[in-house]
């Protein structure tokens, strides 16, 4: 049943003003989500669109029910034809909602509302009018965010990174909501030690299996979990439990699907202009056109509303190498204009956020991503090291007997390191595709796949940079991730993986505990190679340092699959050395006992320093030496 509406024009939009459209129009307006969209005011619902060069633009909505349609045609601003808008004299709450437009050849498209803050469950793809948010922030909740964000260059950082979806179900095997996920997650990341959880894209999508990757709705939390205050409460609990929560977040590209951006007015609105950087093959995806002023604030409004409403502690940026390199183009040339917006979207951020982490996703060779925008940098905080990953993951994956043939993969990384500031990462990429778990990358038995585990998540923990593990290898994930209903916590009732959910838990609060692994993580005077080419015998040795010289750690790891009982490491000073963590102890499943070990150093010089120690390194094992403390004195 079709009623005609008894729409009304409205006659002047209040707030979207001469001077407000043309930020719109020159890619300014850093909060479009408050001028475009469905809006609530007082006993009237708003719809405003952004539609140039069509004949006709309609607001058709239905009730949840879908018992009855209603259409109410909208009309050109008055200020600007290219804006269409109509005001409905009634509040239609929880209305569904699309848009059909009279493209300019006549044809007759039907979309979803582009600044709409939610959508219909898939696979259903309408927009939906939702009641003004009732979540107040409280005082506490904004202080315990600054506080999390304060120094955090100088203060430990362990990411969870985590897709709701998967990571635990109800138990009728359905997606837990965010409160739900609140109140189950939170204990146990509080548990574990980490410091900071980052969730795959929330922004609605219509596929389960893109992750989130494939927005089409950049304004909407996925109804799949629940509410916009469902989340905000989320959000909320994260900070009172201080914990960290960074979105990942993509701002290059987006879904394909009809109903959506794809040729949003019948021509490429939202789309790159230039065809051969249109698509993506690889992801299936449009590049947005950062040319066009209208599309970089759409854009720049996306990220300020989710740290403006949402009040994330960051974002992590997806897919950046489309912006900061020309797509398509095997040569990979920059992108100027691409970084140019980057520039741009940082530089807005930081401005208005200023306690906001910006983490971008791997940039391949593109230089100075974390580098001040003043100072001819991006302007990140952060970004994530695939190259570090990438190398030590492909040297683990090789039998011990070929490792000395390929020892340069761990060290190569500190090269170009300190030309910007990095988060190591075992991330969700690593994971998926054929490429395995974590514990299921390495070579040898159940017991050697355990003990390397152990080993490389040291290697991680003690090497430069912040850190990021992607959910279930805490505890030894056996399968890799492919999107089943939740992970296989199953696996906590055997001895090995409740071995190694304790050792991650022993080694996130050593880490915390250890000023040397964080305080200069960005700084050469905090990392000092003892040997970095020790190939024969498979050993990087290293001295990791904060700001007291108290703190320094000798770290040694053994990538071999032999036992050196009396292994020469050089140290800086004399005194005694005692081992402070060890990967292969007796409690998480390695040989070592657990009894206090304290090394006397010589004179005898090695790793260019003037004292050595002789120190017992099992096989496939990462040992942390540190100066003996008198008893009493303090750390």
């Amino acid at each position: 049943m079709i009623i005609d509406g008894g729409a009304i024009l409205i006659k002047q939009l209040e707030l979207l003003t001469q001077e407000k459209l043309a930020d719109f129009h020159n890619g300014r307006m850093i909060d479009a989500y408050l001028y475009f969209g469905v809006h609530l005011d007082q006993d009237a619902t708003v719809f405003t669109v952004w539609a140039p060069d069509v004949k006709k633009v309609t607001v058709v909505c239905s009730d949840a029910g879908e018992l009855q349609e209603e259409r109410f045609d909208m009309q050109m601003h008055p200020l600007d034809n290219s804006v269409w808008q109509v005001s409905i004299p009634k509040r239609m709450v929880d209305v569904r909602y699309e848009y059909e437009i009279t493209a300019a050849d006549g044809e007759i498209l039907r979309k979803s509302d582009p600044y709409a803050q939610r959508g219909e469950m898939r696979p259903k793809t309408r927009s939906v009018v939702s009641e003004n948010s009732r979540h107040v922030w409280s005082d506490s909740t904004l202080h315990q965010k600054k506080n999390i964000a304060t120094n955090h260059y100088e203060k430990p950082m362990t990411i969870y990174e985590l897709h709701i979806g998967t990571w635990k179900r109800n138990d009728k095997g359905e997606f837990l909501s965010y409160r739900e996920l609140a109140d189950e997650l939170l204990p146990y990341i509080k548990e574990l030690g980490f410091t900071h959880i980052e969730i795959l894209p929330i922004t609605e999508h219509p596929l389960d299996e893109s992750w989130g990757y494939q927005t089409t709705g950049f304004f909407a939390p996925t109804i799949r979990y629940g509410t916009a205050d469902d989340l905000k409460y989320l959000v909320e609990q994260c900070a009172e439990n201080g914990i960290g929560l960074f979105l990942d977040w993509v701002p290059g590209h987006f879904c394909v699907d009809d109903h959506a951006l794809a040729c949003f007015n019948g021509t490429y609105l939202y789309e790159e202009a230039r065809p051969e950087r249109r698509t993506n093959p690889d992801w299936g995806t449009l590049n947005f056109d950062v040319q066009k002023g209208e599309v970089v604030s759409f854009i720049l409004s996306s990220a300020h509303y989710w740290l403006s409403e949402f009040k994330f502690d960051g974002l992590r940026m997806d897919a950046l190498v489309n912006l900061l390199f020309i797509p398509n183009r095997p040569e990979r040339p920059h992108n100027d204009e691409g970084a140019d917006f980057l520039r741009n979207l940082t530089t807005s951020l930081k401005q208005h956020y200023p306690d906001a982490i910006l983490i971008a996703e791997d940039a391949w060779h593109y230089p100075d991503v974390t580098k001040d925008v003043k100072d001819g940098g991006v302007g990140f905080h952060y970004k994530w090291n695939f190259g570090w990953m990438r190398d030590t993951q492909d040297y683990m994956q090789l039998p011990p007997s070929e490792r000395p043939d390929a020892h340069k993969k761990i060290n190569f990384a500190m090269i170009y390191y300190y030309n910007d500031r990095f988060i190591s990462t075992f991330s969700h990429d690593e994971f998926v595709h054929g490429r395995g778990s974590l514990l299921n990358k390495f070579p040898g038995t159940i017991e050697e796949k355990f003990h390397q585990l152990r080993l490389l998540l040291g290697f991680w923990i003690t090497f430069p940079g912040k850190k990021l593990l992607f959910m279930g290898q805490e505890f030894g994930q056996f399968e890799e991730w492919k999107f089943q209903p939740e992970l296989e916590w199953y696996l906590l009732k055997e001895p090995k993986h409740l071995q190694m959910a304790t050792f991650t838990k022993e080694l996130l609060a050593f880490y915390k505990s250890e000023k040397a692994l964080y305080e200069l993580d960005d700084r050469r005077e905090g990392f000092t190679w003892l040997d970095a080419n020790n190939h024969e015998q498979s050993v990087a040795s290293f001295i990791r340092r904060g700001f007291l010289p108290q703190d320094e750690c000798v770290v040694v790891c053994n990538f071999s699959d032999r036992d050196y009982a009396e292994f020469t490491v050089g140290v800086p000073a004399e005194g005694d050395y005692e081992q402070v963590f060890c990967t292969a102890h007796k409690m998480y499943g390695g040989g070592t006992e657990a009894t206090e070990t304290v090394c006397r150093s010589t004179d005898i010089p090695a790793d260019e320093q003037t004292h050595s120690i002789k120190v017992e390194l099992p096989a496939f094992a990462m040992c942390v030496w540190k100066p003996k403390r008198e008893r009493g004195e303090a750390k």
